[in-house]
C-alpha cells in the first residue's frame, strides 16, 4: 500500500476500502462524469454495509472527486474547461512553491532518489497505469521534501482531481516524449539550486500540462 492509500484521520477498514474502491474507479475513468453513484450498488460489490461508502463519498466530495447534491445523491464532479483552468492556476502555485522550498532542502541523497524516479516513469511509459504511478511519485517527493506536509496534502488533492483528464491528454503521440523533457527540466532546475529557477519552471510544466488537457477537452 502506498501513502497515498493509507487511512486518514482513524478511518474505519470499511470506510477506506470504499474510498480507495471509488478513487480509483474515477481516477481510471471507469466512472465518468456526471455518473451517479450509489450507495447501496457501492456496498453490494463491496460486501460492506452503506455507512462506511457514505462517509467515503462525503470525503471525496470535500477532495472535489465526487460531487453531492441536496436529496438527490452523489455524482462523479464534471470538470469543465474553466475548472480545470482554476485547478491548475492554484497547483501552479502551491507546486511552484513547493519546488522553491524543496529546492533548498534536497541534498545529493534526495536528488539521487528524484532521479531514480525519473527513470522509473520513463521506463513505465508504455504502461499507462505504471507511469500514472510513478509520476505521483516523482511530484509527491518534490512536494515532501519542500518541509511543509499541509501544502503537499492540497497538491497532491489537486493532482488527484485532474487525473482522469491527465489520462486521456497521455494518450496523444508525443505527449510522453513531451514529459519527460519537462520533468527533466524540473530536476535540473532543482539542481541548480537556484529557488525562483526551480519554482518557475515547476509552474511552467503544471501550466504546460493544463493547456494539453484543455486541448483535449476541445478536440
Amino acid at each position: 500500500m502506498s501513502a497515498r492509500d493509507m487511512p486518514e484521520g482513524g478511518a474505519t477498514s470499511a470506510q477506506h476500502q470504499a474510498y480507495i474502491y471509488l478513487r480509483d474507479q474515477i481516477q481510471q475513468g471507469h466512472l465518468k462524469g456526471g455518473a451517479r453513484v450509489k450507495p447501496e450498488d457501492v456496498a453490494h460489490v463491496l460486501g460492506i454495509s452503506r455507512m462506511p461508502v457514505r462517509e467515503a463519498i462525503r470525503q471525496l466530495d470535500t477532495e472535489g472527486l465526487l460531487t453531492i447534491r441536496p436529496n438527490r445523491g452523489a455524482i462523479v464532479t464534471v470538470l469543465t474547461p474553466d475548472r480545470l483552468v482554476e485547478l491548475f492556476e492554484m497547483r501552479a502555485v502551491l507546486e511552484g512553491l513547493c519546488a522553491r522550498w524543496a529546492c533548498q532542502l534536497l541534498d545529493e541523497d534526495g536528488f539521487d532518489e528524484l532521479t531514480l524516479l525519473l527513470n522509473r516513469m520513463t521506463r513505465a511509459s508504455t504502461d499507462l497505469d505504471q507511469w500514472i504511478e510513478r509520476h505521483e511519485a516523482f511530484h509527491d517527493f518534490i512536494c515532501l521534501k519542500s518541509g511543509r506536509p499541509y501544502v503537499a496534502a492540497e497538491v497532491r488533492k489537486l493532482r488527484a482531481a485532474a487525473e482522469p483528464y491527465l489520462r486521456i491528454s497521455q494518450t496523444r503521440e508525443t505527449a510522453m516524449a513531451d514529459s519527460q523533457r519537462q520533468h527533466t527540466e524540473v530536476l535540473e532546475a532543482l539542481r541548480s539550486g537556484d529557488p525562483e529557477r526551480a519554482e518557475t519552471v515547476m509552474r511552467r510544466h503544471v501550466d504546460s500540462t493544463a493547456s494539453d488537457l484543455i486541448a483535449g477537452l476541445d478536440a
